[in-house]
């Protein structure tokens, strides 16, 4: 059995006939700075991209654009400016052992082709992992590094552009390494932190004993 209303028409109907309906339209709240400027509500103070130093009384300065700064300070925003966030499209190979192959050498990176994470993906991942990190090993006095080096690499998208990522973040690579060799010869006594009082009487492992030598 059809509809025996008929169809549904919808002409005639407007903010003005049903306010509950368009709750943007009768409490002024556009949806984008594009219907903001169109309904001449004024609730953003630049429809532009980039907005001036000085304030709305001095806008004909900002319109020279001498120096401009982002209005759009999101991080999924600012990426989409310096990469394509896209999933890229996969090389087609004509058979399973040439795409192994391409994979082997290096050729093939299925992860560079998928769409790059946004800001709450990285949350999430930074915040299991410190999670990870802490239960672990809570008393590591680089673990603070290892997280940071986690987040930069994320940030940076490392599985989208891993050479980017890779120069972006060498030196929490750097700290994290160097802070885990300190720490190895700290806990081995090889050497000490704070103060000639906790230096052990032999300097080094093979230091001779010439009480005995």
């Amino acid at each position: 059995m059809g509809n025996s209303q008929g169809t549904v028409r919808c002409e005639g109907i407007s903010a003005a006939s049903h306010p509950t309906a368009f709750p943007e339209h009768t409490k002024q709240v556009p949806l984008t700075p594009a219907m903001d400027k169109e309904l001449g509500f004024s609730k953003y103070h630049n429809y532009e991209e980039k907005k001036g130093p000085f304030p709305p009384a001095f806008e004909f300065v900002n319109q020279l654009k001498i120096v401009e700064e982002q209005v759009n300070q999101t991080y999924d925003h600012n990426l989409a400016l310096k990469m394509d966030i896209n999933a890229a499209k996969k090389p087609v190979y004509s058979s399973n052992w040439e795409r192994t192959v391409a994979y082997h050498h290096g050729l093939y990176l299925p992860e560079t082709y998928q769409a790059a994470k946004t800001a709450d993906d990285i949350h999430v991942a930074v915040a299991g992992f410190s999670e990870k990190v802490h239960a672990d090993a809570p008393k590591d006095a680089c673990k603070y590094l290892q997280i940071e080096e986690f987040r930069c690499l994320h940030t940076n998208q490392f599985e989208k552009q891993p050479q980017v990522a890779a120069k972006k973040c060498m030196k929490w690579y750097d700290e994290l390494q160097k802070c885990q060799w300190d720490q190895a010869k700290f806990n081995s006594g090889i050497t000490y932190i704070e103060g000639p009082q906790m230096r052990r009487r032999r300097p080094y492992i093979f230091y001779p004993d010439f009480k005995y030598a």
